[in-house]
């Protein structure tokens, strides 16, 4: 695209308004208002070059409603809300205090405070009625406000639109606009106004993009002058063709492409036979429904979805030539792990993982500039390919903070692998398909949704306007295909019994103590009251959530290795724990976890006939899994288990689907019209509530000697980098990075409505001294913490 050229106000003009100073050698350097604000603009003209940024704002704009010259007039707004962010900074105030720039001193009365952000709002609003605006109607009006509240909020977070009052009582003597005051008195009025536009979720996403650009093209201006360091967006060249061909040459792809020619070079290995099927089918539906904005993959666990996953993002660079980033999304940081493992041997060192125990990525030297180019690169998700989790993805999508937002920027024009969606809350499913939906047809996603127990979840919608496609045309082929249907046999001999004792249950289970075996609990507290009870008698193994990495991986690195144990656990091994058992035994709770646990048994589908999985009822799924609309269809129902046998998942779905649709529908504050409201007024606080995956919690911090690992010494080095005072902000948090997955080991995770008394606080995480006291062999005792401090933590 050709520059763009804006009109700046003319007291911007003036060059002794400054943005930002820098010290260099000694000397002082100064960037000019206007400087920095074209900076920003050129920043924008990047997003445009390599992300595609103008069609998609444009587009969004036409999905709002807008036509012919209005959708060119919102449009220049959006570009104006970006050019104009910093106006403010004439401040005197600002320039003097903040700046140290002494031209100002004398004029530092006619402003109450420092604060540019407000004023940014106000010149804006001035100058767009000046140079733009001529009797706009109410939606552009709407527009103009709300790109004015994301002006005023991009150096703190975003809130709720209809609150935005602030302008109504602009008193400051430094700038007084010549416009009638009503204008700027209706502002609350026009955010508030929720019936403008034809799809408010667009709305939303627009407005949520520019408050992204707002914020992170004035971060990239600020750290070139600061640092000297310009930003460049990290892409996919070329459609991926070196990452294909690494690929098309490695020995799994061979070995599909040649039964793909000749299916009877596979007759003695009929698993992989029956793998390379399902593959095959996935890449053929793909290929053949280009237009698609969200892919289902529904496949069996052990059926290679991470392999499958890695070839359709492949074609879809291939099909697709605008898309340019990959993310791939998971629930837990395990699975995370385990497929950076399986993709690093393709993709590489274009691939970064973004979580909460992964350090930044650095590169060789480490210089002042070169942590500051990290910590940009990692806060925007600056990288070809990105591992994340669930969370971190939606904080992108819903997130209030500007740093939460930056990586918004990156999804644009992406393909996103989503594995086990069922893992998200179902009170919100439909809210999140409807959010997907646009998200993924407004900034050109290619979604790929894939689990053993996927909801098509695009039933839920009310109106269906991106286009779905399922990859695989008639699931159940593979589902019941001796080999998979076959892989374990379902004993519900337990569960007709009714409530079973531990004790009973210890018996069963100690059949089986020279085998392999998973016993799965709902509670943490009932799994630990059975390892107690089982642990002298057997080689027993306590795993819940309650543990730390290095231990969960020593347990897995003990099973890989045959040994036979009995593994006693809690949901946490559904998912994000490769692990390969001969016998299961599981507290019943949902369908989904049913059929997860059931993946942990027999996975390689080596030992025919010989794996069963006991079905049995001890604790009530409902105190855990409260809210969720499938304790409705449990297998204590004896057409339930049938679903479950068959893997007839699409039926339970169906009936899950009606109740969710019937609550969102009822005149409650859950119903879907309150949703669509928050969107049109940019309630973000709301939707970021509405949409949080995980309860508020608490981090406990639990030291203790963990083999060479001192966790004493771990909390000091933590609060020893929060101290260090010479020490830059981008080079503190990259050393946190390093220290998180050591920091991880003693952290713990509570559910409680306050903090134990006594409890040290520092950088979010509540010391407890004397941690020796409430660990065992590694895993937290919630009940010797609950003695000790009183309460529940859950």
């Amino acid at each position: 695209m050709s520059k763009i050229n804006m009109i700046a106000p003319e007291i911007m003009r003036d060059l002794r308004y400054l943005a930002h100073t820098r010290n260099t050698g000694g000397s002082r350097e100064t960037e000019t208002l206007l400087a920095h604000s074209e900076l920003t603009m050129h920043y924008y003209e990047v997003y445009c070059e390599k992300k595609g940024m103008e069609e998609i704002i444009k587009g969004l704009i036409a999905a709002c409603g807008f036509q012919g010259e209005e959708e060119q007039t919102v449009y220049l707004l959006f570009l104006y809300a970006i050019y104009l962010h910093d106006a403010g900074k004439i401040n005197p105030r600002f320039q003097y205090e903040v700046l140290d720039n002494g031209l100002f001193k004398e004029m530092c009365r006619q402003a109450r405070n420092s604060h540019h952000a407000l004023a940014s709002a106000y010149l804006y609003i001035d100058h767009m009625y000046k140079i733009l605006l001529n009797n706009p109607t109410l939606a552009v009006q709407k527009c103009l406000a709300s790109f004015a509240y994301c002006i005023c909020k991009h150096h703190g977070k975003l809130d709720n639109g209809h609150d935005f009052s602030q302008l109504e009582t602009w008193s400051e003597r430094y700038y007084k606009s010549d416009l009638d005051s009503s204008i700027f008195e209706n502002i609350r009025y026009y955010m508030q106004e929720s019936e403008v536009f034809v799809s408010p979720i667009n709305f939303y996403i627009l407005c949520r993009l520019l408050y992204a650009l707002i914020t992170g093209c004035d971060y990239c201006a600020a750290q070139e002058f600061m640092t000297g360091h310009a930003m460049r967006p990290a892409v996919i060249e070329n459609s991926g063709e070196n990452l294909k061909r690494c690929y098309d040459d490695s020995t799994i792809c061979r070995s599909i492409r040649n039964y793909q020619k000749d299916p009877a070079t596979f007759s003695g290995d009929p698993i992989n036979a029956l793998r390379n099927q399902l593959f095959l089918e996935a890449e053929r539906n793909l290929l053949a429904q280009p237009e698609a904005n969200i892919y289902y993959l529904e496949a069996p666990t052990g059926a290679g979805k991470t392999n499958m996953a890695v070839n359709l993002t492949l074609r879809v660079l291939e099909m697709d030539p605008n898309i340019n980033s990959v993310f791939y999304v998971f629930p837990f940081n395990t699975l995370v792990e385990q497929t950076k493992k399986a993709l690093l041997p393709f993709f590489n060192d274009q691939l970064a993982v973004i979580n909460s125990i992964t350090p930044v990525v650095m590169g060789r030297e480490e210089r002042k500039d070169k942590y500051e180019a990290a910590w940009l690169d990692y806060i925007f998700n600056n990288y070809s390919i990105v591992l994340t989790s669930h969370v971190n993805f939606f904080n992108a999508l819903f997130g209030c903070g500007r740093e939460q937002c930056f990586p918004l920027l990156k999804l644009c024009n992406s393909v996103v692998i989503l594995d086990e969606i069922q893992s998200y809350k179902n009170s919100i499913w439909r809210e999140i398909i409807g959010f997907l939906q646009s998200y993924a047809q407004q900034l050109h996603i290619k979604i790929i949704m894939m689990s053993a127990t996927l909801p098509q979840l695009n039933q839920l919608l009310r109106t269906v306007d991106a286009k779905f496609a399922a990859l695989v045309e008639v699931p159940q082929r593979y589902y019941r295909h001796p080999l998979f249907q076959g892989r374990v046999q379902l004993d519900f001999s337990l569960l007709e019994k009714g409530e079973i004792a531990l004790e009973e249950l210890k018996e069963e289970v100690l059949r089986f103590r020279d085998k392999r075996v998973l016993v799965e609990f709902i509670k943490k507290k009932t799994a630990r009251q059975f390892f107690e009870l089982c642990k002298e008698e057997c080689n027993a193994v306590l795993l819940t959530g309650d543990d730390s990495a290095a231990r969960r991986d020593k347990v897995i690195r003990r099973i890989d290795r045959g040994e036979k144990l009995i593994l006693i656990a809690t949901q946490v091994i559904e998912a994000g724990v490769n692990i390969d058992m001969e016998i299961g035994f599981k507290d019943i709770s949902l369908l989904d976890s049913e059929e997860q646990f059931l993946g942990r048994i027999n996975r390689s589908c080596l030992n025919a006939g010989g794996a069963v999985a006991y079905f049995f009822d001890f604790d009530d799924a409902s105190l855990i899994y409260r809210g969720d609309a499938r304790l409705r269809y449990s297998i204590q129902d004896p057409a339930i288990r049938q679903n479950l046998q068959e893997k007839r998942f699409d039926e339970i779905y169906a009936r899950v689907f009606r109740d969710l649709i019937d609550k969102t529908s009822k005149a409650n504050r859950k119903n879907l019209a309150n949703l669509y409201e928050n969107c049109a007024q940019f309630n973000c606080r709301n939707i970021e509530e509405k949409m949080r995956l995980i309860e508020r919690s608490w981090q406990l911090f639990i030291p203790y000697v963990w083999e060479e690992l001192d966790g004493y010494q771990v909390w000091e080095e933590f609060k020893a980098l929060g101290s260090y005072k010479e020490m830059g902000y981008a080079q503190r948090m990259v050393e946190y990075s390093r220290l998180a997955l050591e920091m991880s080991y003693f952290t713990f995770t509570v559910f409680r409505d306050k903090i134990p008394a006594g409890a040290e606080e520092y950088g979010g995480y509540y010391f407890i001294e004397g941690g020796e006291r409430f660990i065992d062999d590694g895993v937290l005792n919630r009940d010797e913490l609950e003695k000790y401090y009183g309460g529940i933590f859950l």
